[in-house]
């Protein structure tokens, strides 16, 4: 049955398909004018410039006018193609979630960005529809999940299918997206981006130019450099806070069926939604200073989706959450998962292993930088009693439970991790063991799921024969019953 005939997206699809392709070309000609090009060739590189930009702008306008999409026989379908003409033909029942955003063009002309994911998908959305309207996208939604109802033999009315007020939803407090803001680790990402960029452009910034007028911190204090470096960490610390105030704004979580929808952003504005039946695992994070706090973050783990994306692998679904709150938002949004306070520790012995572990990484750093950076550099010693302190908290913060049909298993890196997953979510279980831990009876133990592309795992070191067995005991269980009901 046809439910549309073929249509267009927006004529600003144009435009973002030409700022894309320009994004693409933007830095190997930036680096082909300082490098490859002489001075006296300048003149042929403008023109070879324009030239581009004029074949990016017939693509563009060709490639808006090749590319149509519309509903029929249950198949979502797309043509597209400039040169060679394609076809992509997407079941109905193959489709999950449907995920829009609006980034600034968008926004400007009150349009949305449509991506169309399937179980599965590769490292890209089966569909994306770059610019139609918020009604295109809504009537879209509503045929596809009329379609599918359809399947059930459950029809429904025109108004079921529209939001109700009282379906459970939370929006972030203006509190917790501070918190959210402040407690990131963005500065990490802010300092690398910008060491980047430096090491890609070096040969472009005169630094001799900028050392002669900064030549005054040649015999500069070592509180001075303290005080620059501080305020360079305080910059990447704002800069950091800015862009997570304005990647979370009006972050809202709603439920809706067997459904959760998540919507966020101001330049950029996501949503994206995650049928209940996609997710694999729940993932409870801290770091240090969230945990002092006493604040997580909440993920979900869900099956297919793209790579790179909310909508694939881990998908964050509450920022930040006190831990007062997180049991009773579970509940309301997530009821298949138990979160347990309480966790089986490991046995005492594994603790001596998490402390070396921890004292050797310490040391790799501690021992180059008391050589080079003598006297001063014996001062990273003290990085050893962190060390230390490190591994013991690692160790204290591992452990695992089991209730019902849930397995729940806690471990830390620098933040502590706590992993819900249920059993019929569980692909595949194995555990290894060294020289070293079969003196001492003990086991690495690691979970499988699918979730994202490739999959994840999840693991804990060191714990307790007995105890291994006693996991392998309880999904062995849950595996002999899927046989004899198959049987």
């Amino acid at each position: 049955m046809m439910m549309f005939k073929p249509k267009r997206i927006h004529p600003v699809g144009m435009i973002l398909s030409f700022v894309k392709m320009i994004k693409s070309y933007i830095i190997p000609a930036i680096v082909f004018f300082f490098v490859v090009v002489e001075e006296s060739f300048n003149l042929y590189f403008i023109i070879g410039g324009i030239c581009l930009v004029l074949i990016i702008v017939i693509v563009s306008v060709l490639g808006w006018l090749k590319f149509t999409y519309w509903i029929e026989d249950g198949e979502f379908r797309i043509e597209y193609g400039v040169i060679v003409k394609k076809k992509r033909y997407i079941p109905i029942e193959r489709i999950q979630s449907i995920n829009s955003s609006a980034g600034i063009i968008q926004q400007i002309f009150r349009l949305v960005k449509v991506q169309i994911e399937t179980a599965g998908g590769g490292m890209e959305a089966e569909a994306v529809l770059t610019a139609i309207s918020k009604s295109e996208a809504e009537a879209i939604e509503q045929a596809l999940a009329s379609y599918k109802h359809q399947l059930t033999e459950e029809p429904i009315e025109e108004d079921e299918l529209i939001e109700k007020p009282d379906y459970p939803s939370y929006k972030i407090k203006p509190k917790e997206l501070f918190v959210a803001a402040s407690t990131s680790s963005g500065i990490g990402v802010i300092i690398s981006a910008v060491a980047a960029f430096l090491s890609q452009f070096d040969e472009f910034i005169p630094y001799e130019k900028l050392l002669d007028r900064f030549d005054f911190l040649a015999n500069a204090s070592f509180t001075l450099y303290a005080i620059l470096v501080f305020f360079g960490f305080f910059i990447a610390w704002v800069l950091s806070v800015i862009g997570v105030l304005l990647k979370y704004a009006f972050f809202t979580v709603t439920k809706i069926d067997d459904e959760i929808k998540i919507s966020r952003g101001i330049f950029e504005k996501r949503q994206i939604s995650i049928p209940l039946t996609r997710i694999q695992a729940i993932k409870v994070v801290q770091n240090p200073l969230r945990q002092l706090l006493g604040y997580s973050t909440v993920y979900i783990e869900s099956a297919g989706g793209t790579a790179g994306d909310d909508g694939g692998s881990s998908t964050i679904v509450f920022p930040v959450i006190q831990k007062k709150d997180l049991m009773n938002l579970l509940d309301t949004y997530l009821p298949n998962f138990k979160l347990n306070e309480e966790v089986y520790s490991l046995p005492k012995r594994s603790m001596s292993r998490y402390i070396i572990r921890k004292a050797l990484l310490a040391l790799i750093v501690i021992v180059p930088v008391s050589y080079l950076l003598f006297p001063w550099g014996l001062l990273s010693i003290l990085l050893l009693l962190v060390g230390i302190l490190w591994g013991y908290q690692t160790f204290k913060d591992t452990g695992w439970y089991i209730v019902d049909n849930q397995l729940q298993l806690a471990y830390r890196f620098v933040s502590k991790s706590t992993i819900l997953v249920r059993r019929n979510r569980i692909q595949s279980i194995n555990h290894t063991k060294t020289f070293f831990q079969e003196k001492k009876s003990l086991k690495t133990f690691r979970v499988s799921i699918k979730s994202g592309i490739v999959g994840k795992s999840f693991s804990i070191k060191d714990m307790d024969d007995q105890d291994v067995e006693k996991l392998l005991s309880w999904y062995s269980y849950s595996s002999e019953n899927k046989t004899r009901h198959n049987l």
